[in-house]
Parts: C-alpha cells; sequence; structure tokens
C-alpha cells in the first residue's frame, strides 16, 4: 500500500507517467523521480527516500499489469542514479 507520504512527494502526473505504454512518458517520468530523489538526498532524507522506493516496489514492480512493472523498473533505476553514492544504504540483502 502507497504511503501518504511517498504519493505527496511524487507529483501526480509523474506516477501516471511511469504506468504510460509509452516508453518515452515513462522515460521522462523516471528523469523527474531521479531529480526528486536527489533533492531528497542531498536533504538527508532518507526515510522519504525508502518510502519512495516502497512505492514503486509495491505499487508497480509487483503489478499485474506490465506497463506498471515496466514503469517501476526504470522507476527504481532512476531512483539508484539519484542517490549515486547512498544507494548502499537503501539495498536490503536476501538469501
Amino acid at each position: 500500500m502507497a504511503t501518504p507520504e511517498a504519493l505527496s512527494l511524487i507529483p501526480a502526473s509523474v506516477l501516471r507517467n511511469l504506468s504510460d505504454k509509452l516508453y518515452e512518458k515513462r522515460k521522462h517520468a523516471a528523469l523527474e523521480l531521479e531529480g526528486i530523489v536527489k533533492q531528497l538526498a542531498v536533504a538527508g532524507d532518507h526515510d522519504k527516500i525508502t518510502a519512495v522506493i516502497n512505492l514503486l516496489t509495491q505499487e508497480y514492480t509487483y503489478s499485474p499489469q506490465a506497463n506498471h512493472r515496466k514503469g517501476g523498473l526504470i522507476g527504481l533505476a532512476a531512483v539508484t542514479v539519484g542517490l549515486t553514492s547512498e544507494a548502499a544504504q537503501h539495498l536490503e540483502v536476501k538469501y
């Protein structure tokens, strides 16, 4: 379930475009998401970054709809790029 915190961080247009059938719209939304995460990383808001990652994972990558999954994956990639060297602290190791 998406947290209100994550939903308030990402504009509705970005969330809508992440699940669009056109790759270019998903890519543009991911670039905007990267900028949002960069700002959060500079501010040190790691709880908000975790909320964004959880939103992308739960609502997009686990979706039964293919375009949602594709948007979730490109969104997670954009988050990783936005985090640069801080990405490691948001990874979970599961065996």
